[in-house]
């Protein structure tokens, strides 16, 4: 009965990487813990709070990939994936505040790491997906060729070295048959998550570029202010129809902090956010002009 050595193929990384505990606490685990605190303060229109707090979590350096070995690739991408998501909060964040430019740089950081991941993982997972689907074909091959010798040995009461030699290999190639599935399961779920999250941040990116391609028309739009946005910000925000049009409360929020970033003196701007703030009241409404008498 002979084996092919391929059947032997050592887990030995793969069985530390199982016991390896898991670094306490991670990025992810601080994202996780901080993202109630951020969306709290996001409810409550404290915007520049929530960025502040938010843009504490992201890492002052971008994480290394490390190819070295299975083990090292898995933690690379964890620890990528981690720091896209601590990302993707300070997106989020910003955005409210009315940092849009920050908005998007974050939102292209994530969408880089998230990228960088799927492509180190996806060739040589490929390859171990691909490999552990063979090894189990071909160890079901083997034992169904053997399956006579294989039961003889199993009956036999004392073996002698040769053949103890020969059970031990067929238990080996049992073994393979019933693990391989399970690591073209593991290796496939790897590739499938960061496949998904190699797109995942497309539309951030994509709707912050819009958001400020729609504001730098409109700005070069308003022919008086001559592509000046002080002179823009000065204009919507003297003309109540324009907070009227942002809806809710958070809507009205997000539009005049967005004012406020592009024109950070701007009284006004500061003025309506005290009102929506409840530090200041509005002025009340001047009564219609009534018409003249015939």
């Amino acid at each position: 009965m002979r084996f092919p050595a391929f059947l032997t193929f050592p887990l030995l990384s793969l069985a530390l990487l199982a016991q390896a505990p898991a670094p306490t606490p991670s990025l992810g685990e601080r994202v996780k813990a901080e993202r109630p605190v951020v969306e709290k303060l996001l409810a409550s229109f404290d915007y520049p709070e929530a960025k502040t707090r938010a843009e504490a979590l992201l890492p002052a350096a971008r994480p290394a990939f490390n190819k070295t070995d299975n083990t090292t690739l898995i933690q690379s991408c964890s620890a990528f994936l981690d720091s896209a998501e601590a990302y993707r909060l300070a997106t989020e964040a910003a955005d409210s505040a009315g940092a849009w430019e920050k908005a998007l740089e974050y939102a292209k950081a994530a969408q880089g790491l998230a990228s960088e991941c799927y492509a180190g993982l996806k060739d040589p997972f490929a390859n171990m997906v691909s490999y552990y689907g063979q090894a189990g074909v071909r160890a079901k091959q083997v034992l169904e060729e053997n399956d006579a010798r294989i039961k003889e040995l199993k009956a036999k009461t004392n073996l002698d070295p040769g053949e103890r030699q020969e059970l031990d290999l067929a238990l080996s190639v049992e073994k393979e048959l019933a693990d391989s599935p399970k690591w073209v399961k593991f290796f496939q779920t790897y590739l499938d998550v960061s496949k998904r999250e190699s797109v995942a941040y497309d539309p951030l990116v994509k709707v912050m570029e819009e958001k400020l391609k729609g504001e730098a028309n409109q700005v070069a739009d308003y022919k008086a202010g001559n592509g000046e946005v002080t002179k823009w910000v000065e204009a919507v925000i003297s003309t109540p129809a324009y907070l009227e049009a942002q809806g809710d409360k958070a809507g009205r929020a997000r539009w005049l902090y967005r004012l406020a970033v592009l024109d950070p003196e701007s009284k006004k701007v500061q003025h309506q956010l005290d009102i929506l703030h409840g530090k200041a009241v509005a002025a009340p409404a001047k009564p219609a002009k009534k018409g003249k008498k015939g």
